[in-house]
């Protein structure tokens, strides 16, 4: 099994990174130094830079998201996500994967699980732009036992990893980064995209803006070719305020809808809405 400190590079010159005690030294002639957290996480952000603190999503949204996810509505999300990446890779005994815009990390958490359950090592790296949100991931995974799991507070499009060394890269709900994954993807790995299929939410979409647009999808990211597609639809009985509430404060709509919308969603004592999902593996373009 990879250990952490053989994927994780410096974000200020590239050079691989060492763990001595409390903190990460990067081995290039600087000796750049990134302390680890109490929680667990390191942050892997460019110093200097003067929007790092407000990077990533904020605490509210994440917030609503860990109070949402943890009563399990998208478990079946990230459990496809982890058996999709698992069937195109192939059977090994060990793996190393990123998941690039891991949020609070929950489904970082949960794929690590899933290959772990599969008798697969796994070393897991949760990358996000919100050290809140690295820090939630990193207090998650301490409470699992997944000590094998890293979170990091990094820029996805300057991923802090090393050339080739995952075989997987997860992009949940998050912008792709393709270039990035084709760089620290092995030849024979493979990034898995997770999406909103065109009608995802329907009913909360409908009550929020009347007449809402089927969902486009994605643009693929350019070098890959695709070796699996699959969606997963169900639905989903929300009982009460507070979940619908944590369910709309996660998604990109609290941020955009009109005030009549929102009001009215909230004052709902409960909601059925379809989950769907769509999923895209994509494997390195070898021509």
């Amino acid at each position: 099994m990879t250990d952490i400190h053989e994927i994780l590079i410096c974000p200020l010159c590239g050079a691989p990174l060492a763990r001595q005690e409390g903190s990460f030294f990067c081995t290039g002639v600087r000796r750049h130094c990134y302390d680890i957290a109490a929680s667990g996480y390191v942050n892997l952000l460019p110093p200097g830079k003067k929007n790092n603190a407000r990077a990533g999503d904020d605490k509210d949204m994440l917030r609503s998201r860990s109070r949402f996810l943890f009563g399990g509505w998208y478990d079946a999300v990230s459990d496809t996500a982890a058996r999709m990446g698992c069937q195109v890779i192939g059977n090994r005994n060990a793996i190393t994967f990123a998941d690039a815009g891991s949020g609070e990390g929950y489904h970082t958490c949960r794929i690590a699980q899933w290959f772990q359950e599969k008798g697969i090592s796994c070393t897991g790296v949760g990358i996000d732009a919100a050290k809140s949100g690295a820090q939630a991931g990193a207090k998650l995974a301490r409470v699992r036992g997944l000590d094998t799991v890293q979170f990091v507070a990094g820029n996805i499009f300057a991923l802090p990893m090393a050339d080739e060394s995952a075989d997987l890269v997860y992009s949940i709900f998050a912008p792709i980064p393709g270039e990035q994954a084709a760089r620290i993807l092995k030849k024979d790995g493979a990034l898995v995209v997770v999406s909103a299929g065109r009608e995802h939410l329907w009913e909360m979409r409908c009550t929020l803006y009347g007449q809402p647009r089927i969902s486009e999808g994605v643009q693929m990211p350019a070098g890959f070719t695709v070796a699996e597609r699959e969606t997963l639809s169900y639905e989903i009985n929300l009982p009460d305020q507070e979940t619908i509430a944590a369910l709309f404060t996660m998604t990109p709509f609290y941020y955009r809808c009109p005030r009549e919308g929102r009001e009215k969603l909230l004052a709902l004592d409960k909601l059925t809405v379809k989950v769907e999902v769509d999923f895209t593996v994509l494997v390195l373009d070898e021509a």
